[in-house]
This record gives structure tokens, sequence and C-alpha cells, in this order.
């Protein structure tokens, strides 16, 4: 099993062997206390966009689906250009209204979802270009595999999940990434790199959408690092923390992404410990996300990777 505690020590070392990408440390401090001072807001489950029930299962069933599928970051631009809207906005909302319907709810229903069922829940038509039609498969394999697992280890409950895994965000993130679906583990110059940024999210979102954001819930929050993906990378970068370029698309997998991900979590490991461990690294990556959103960020471009890690 890869274990959430091997993360940050091996971004830490590829983020010191890097020849892609450097971290500007000496500026991490200020940084920091900028992020946390200007950002304070951490809750990013609002009920405008996600499902929020009274039923517990069916509102964790509905963060597990939407973390099985909280990928294609590196599609949008293609779905834009051929004039489709789809982001993470439109798969959370859109998923959101499934489950108020009654669709999709619960894994015995995943388990015999289709890319055509994903292209009429998001709108997205086939064939109206090839990779949004392997984005679409790609979504209904990750679905599919979450549901058959959860009925075959769990009796198709998702909170009998979180209550095998003692309620542990760090239990949860690390049994799910034994799943082909949510193992999100790299080969770098020899060697493995856990990033498992849905993994991680996956136990994060549980907290906020079951729990909320004070206390209780998944007792070891603080262990998780932040999430990986494009955004949080391309936030460090524009402010200078990273340097890197992201002009041309990047392959998944490669040595220059894995580069650019590790230096994002081992940055975001270094502003915690700037901080003295006030905030949490998903507080931080909440903060970033939030940032990436502002003016002084979302118009420029973050790097583009068609992926299934995010």
């Amino acid at each position: 099993m890869m274990r959430i505690s091997n993360i940050a020590p091996a971004c830490a070392e590829v983020a010191e062997q890097a020849s892609h990408v450097r971290i500007n440390y000496d500026k991490i401090p200020a940084y920091a206390r900028f992020i946390v001072d200007k950002y304070p807001v951490t809750e990013v489950l609002g009920a405008d966009d996600h499902f929020v029930s009274g039923d517990r299962e069916k509102t964790a069933a509905y963060v597990f689906a939407l973390d099985s599928v909280n990928f294609g970051s590196g599609y949008f631009a293609i779905a834009e250009e051929a004039g489709v809207e789809l982001e993470y906005a439109t798969i959370a909302r859109r998923l959101k209204k499934a489950f108020e319907q009654g669709n999709f709810t619960t894994p015995e229903e995943w388990t015999r979802i289709t890319a055509e069922d994903f292209s009429r829940l998001l709108s997205v038509p086939l064939e109206k270009h090839p990779h949004l039609d392997e984005l679409l498969q790609n979504f209904a394999d990750h679905l599919r595999e979450t549901g058959e697992r959860v009925i075959a280890e769990y009796g198709g409950k998702v909170l009998n999940l979180l209550a095998a895994c003692g309620y542990s965000a760090v239990s949860l993130a690390e049994k799910v990434a034994t799943w082909e679906n949510f193992r999100d583990v790299h080969s770098y110059k020899g060697r493995d790199v856990p990033i498992l940024k849905r993994a991680q999210i996956l136990a994060a979102d549980m907290q906020l959408a079951l729990f909320g954001q004070e206390g209780g819930g998944l007792h070891d929050m603080d262990k998780l690092t932040c999430f990986a993906d494009n955004m949080v990378p391309h936030v460090l970068r524009c402010d200078g923390i990273l340097e890197y370029t992201s002009d041309a698309p990047i392959v998944s997998g490669s040595e220059n992404e894995i580069e650019i991900r590790a230096a994002a979590v081992h940055a975001v490991e270094c502003m915690k410990r700037a901080l003295g461990g006030a905030v949490t690294s998903v507080n931080l990556d909440h903060m970033l996300w939030h940032r990436g959103y502002g003016s002084e960020i979302y118009g420029q471009k973050p790097h583009r990777t068609l992926s299934v890690w995010y």
C-alpha cells in the first residue's frame, strides 16, 4: 500500500533533483503569510454547486461519485474550442442535478454507467471531438470501478467504507489509492512517486460535506498534503514561488509533469512549516484554489495535460 506519509518526502526529493522546475524558497515565508491573510476561506463545497442532503449516505455517495470523475482539466480547453461548456463546476452541478432527480445515486447504478450516460448527463455530444469521447469513456470507467469496489468490499454503502477506515482521512485516502482508478503514482528516475491528488481530495471533500470544517469527522486531516493538479502549481508560478514553462501541452506522467506537481506539494509543505503548522496543507490548498479564480491569476493559462488525475 502506498502511504500518505510517503508523499511529502518523495515530492521533496523530486523537487531537489528537478531540472524543469525551480522553487524560490526565499519567497515562501512572506508569501505564506500573504495567502493566509488574504484568503482565509477554506470551505469549497458550497451548496450552490454541490449536492447536500439530510441523508448522509446520499451525500457521501455524491462526494464519492464526484471525486471518482474529478479530472479532465486538460480537456476543458478542447471542450471550449468545440463550443461545449465543461469544467469542474459543470461536472459538480450536473451530477448534483442527477442526484436531485434520483439518477446515478448508488454504487449499484454506477456499475452500469456508460459514456453515453455521461454524454447526456454533462451535455457533451459524442463524436464532437475524439478527446472528448475519450474523456467521457474515462468518466464511465472510473465511476464504474468505484461502484464495483464499494459493492464488493463495503456492501454497497459509502458510509460503510468510512467506518471501515475508522473515520481516518489518511486511511480513506490510502484505501482508495489501492484501486486502479485512484492510484496516482508515477515513475520518476527509477522510483515511484505518489501524489494521490484525487484520493486525498476525496477525504477532504467527505470531511467538508459530512462534518463541516470545524472539528469532528475525519480525525487526521492535518496529515494530508495539498492536492497537486494544475491549479496549485499555476498559482505558485504566477506568484513567483515556482518557475517553469507551461506553453506546450505536457504529457501525463512525464518527467516535466511529475516535477511540476511534486514541486507544488513540496512548496506547500514549506509554506505550512513557515507558518508554524498553524494551518494544514489542505487549508493552504483551498486558499490557493480560491486565489486561482481571482482576477490576478485567472486570465493566465495553467499547464495543460490530458490526465485522469486532475
